[in-house]
């Protein structure tokens, strides 16, 4: 009899990961996962991968609940080394909201340069523009202090372990646009990778706005490009065994469509809410096509099990698949809000932030748990 194992797949969506931490806790609150210990397979793209490779380190709901509570925005990213001289005091006063907490001063001393005070929007575009082709570009921000951060929070000796669960970590290949699945379990043919933080870097630096990461002479971005919930890696590691998944997102995935547009609220008002409004839709697009991949999965499974039951009954050797016949799987349960969120909480490390999105994500699992009994 095959063996049952669960599957925890964990979205991107910046800051909103704090969303993840509740989530967790009404899982283990619920009995379905062990506290320090995870599920048998733990998938994650971007801060889900950030998220998914601290519960392989062992780390319990609480522990995570406190090393996110001492979180902040300084201790993610600062402005990027590589903007030009003259470019530097515009792009910190554009992104004067992400770059200083409330717990260090907010956005006090962000004021816009004397010499763009008097610019047009087109002008001063256009003045970066022209900026930007004086040098080399690759990210408006650094991430060097979120490696600092993030050091304490993994164990990458554990993460390697055989007592750590399946770990897999999605990223993008910049050259060549393929989804790339790194895994500490031999996987597709692949043998097992050692995960390290550049692993965890690489599937967390967000196009443009992180820089990308090196690995093994390749270049990656963020894995949510491709796949912000990779199910299809998740079910191949499986194999035989029957197999019961849980996505966690932090966009509404199945809501109609004008209760969205009545309850998005404002237009986005600056360079940020944008940003995060283009990668929000983009982050539910990709569960959408993971899904939907999944459906015809299961349908093509029903429909070569009818054939060869068929081919039996008649004693028709030639109607018999060819192949081996894909098992089905059942949908996964998904576990969202019920509406979009703010979009500044993307990049809002914030202690009030955090704890709100805690609560969000405990009383949603909690919904989502109780509605599939």
């Amino acid at each position: 009899m095959a063996e049952r194992k669960k599957a925890l797949v964990l979205s991107g969506g910046g800051a909103r990961g704090a969303y993840h931490i509740g989530v967790i806790e009404a899982l283990v609150e619920a009995g379905w996962m062990q506290d320090g210990r995870g599920p048998d397979i733990i998938a994650g793209t971007s801060i889900g991968a950030i998220n998914a490779a601290a519960l392989a380190s062992g780390l319990t709901a609480a522990q995570m609940r406190a090393a996110w509570m001492q979180m902040h925005t300084e201790e993610v990213h600062r402005l990027s080394s590589d903007l030009p001289p003259l470019a530097r005091p515009l792009v910190r006063f554009l992104l004067r909201s992400v770059l200083t907490s409330q717990a260090h001063g907010g956005e006090a001393g962000y004021t816009m340069p004397d010499s763009e005070r008097g610019q047009s929007a087109q002008g001063l575009l256009g003045r970066l523009g022209e900026l930007f082709k004086a040098r080399p570009f690759r990210s408006l921000l650094d991430t060097a202090p979120w490696r600092a951060t993030l050091a304490g929070w993994m164990d990458f000796a554990r993460i390697n372990s055989a007592d750590a669960p399946a770990l897999l970590i999605a990223a993008t290949e910049l050259q060549t646009g393929a989804l790339e699945v790194f895994c500490n379990r031999p996987l597709a043919g692949r043998p097992a990778e050692r995960i390290a933080m550049d692993h965890l870097m690489a599937s967390a630096s967000i196009p443009i706005v992180y820089p990308w990461t090196e690995i093994g002479g390749g270049k990656y971005w963020d894995g949510a490009v491709l796949a912000n919930t990779p199910l299809d890696p998740v079910i191949d590691l499986a194999g035989d065994d029957d197999l019961e998944i849980i996505v966690v997102m932090m966009t509404p995935w199945n809501a109609d469509p004008n209760t969205l547009r009545e309850r998005a609220g404002i237009m986005p008002q600056d360079l940020v809410q944008a940003l995060t409004l283009t990668l929000d839709w983009a982050l539910l697009a990709s569960y959408r096509v993971a899904f939907e991949s999944l459906q015809n999965r299961n349908r093509l499974a029903d429909a070569l099990g009818r054939l060869q039951l068929a081919a039996a009954a008649m004693g028709d050797s030639s109607l018999m698949p060819a192949g081996v016949i894909p098992r089905p799987i059942r949908l996964p349960t998904v576990i969202a809000p019920a509406q979009l969120m703010p979009l500044d909480w993307i990049v809002d490390y914030e202690e009030e932030t955090h704890l709100r999105l805690f609560a969000q994500g405990r009383a949603d699992a909690m919904r989502a748990l109780g509605a599939r009994g």
